[in-house]
Order: structure tokens, then sequence, then C-alpha cells
């Protein structure tokens, strides 16, 4: 069947695909150079999006899950507190992330 992947890879549970320092603020840019729409869904932490495409997010909150669009870049602010150890971030579409589109963060 088909299968879905985040950096070329598909979800291994025993592998660390990001790892983060506890109290950092991290920049990440989540590209979606496919033909479908990606809800980003990042587990433990909240995010706040900056920007899409280089362009500021008019309104800045506090997230969870954030829609990438085909062929397009979402700039979002990570504050690693409050939690120390190994958590998911994924695709909300239950098919996509069942097929692999997932990865492990370690902080």
């Amino acid at each position: 069947g088909m299968s879905f992947t985040i950096n070329g890879r598909t979800f291994d549970p025993r592998r660390d695909d990001l790892r983060g320092r506890l109290g950092d603020l991290e920049l990440w840019d989540i590209e979606n150079r496919g033909g479908m729409d990606h809800p980003f869904h990042l587990h433990t932490y909240p995010f706040q999006v900056l920007s899409r495409n280089g362009a500021p997010e008019p309104f800045v909150a506090w997230k969870d899950v954030v829609n990438v669009r085909p062929r397009e870049t979402v700039r979002i602010a990570v504050p690693l507190r409050d939690f120390n150890g190994r958590t998911v971030f994924h695709c909300h579409i239950v098919e996509h992330e069942d097929r692999g589109m997932m990865g492990v963060l370690a902080v």
C-alpha cells in the first residue's frame, strides 16, 4: 500500500527524529511539498504560527494543530517547557498517520 513520510522517513517508534533541549524556544519550518493538505499536530508542546510562505500570520494564538496546504511552508515557534522526555508529531489525518506520517521529538 501507499505510505506517507516526514523528511523522507516513515514512523519508527525507536528512532528520535528531532531532538531539543528543555527551556529552548525553537523555530520550525513545516514544508508541504505534496498536493494535499496535511494538518500538522504536535503533542505536549503548544506552538504559535508565525508565518505562511513568509507572510506573517495575522492572528497569533496557541495551537496544537496547523493545516499546511499543498506547496506551503508554515513557520512555528515551539517553546520546549514543562516536559522532559519523548513525544510525537504527526499528520492529523488518521490514514496518513497510520501509514507512516509521524515522528518522535526527544527533549
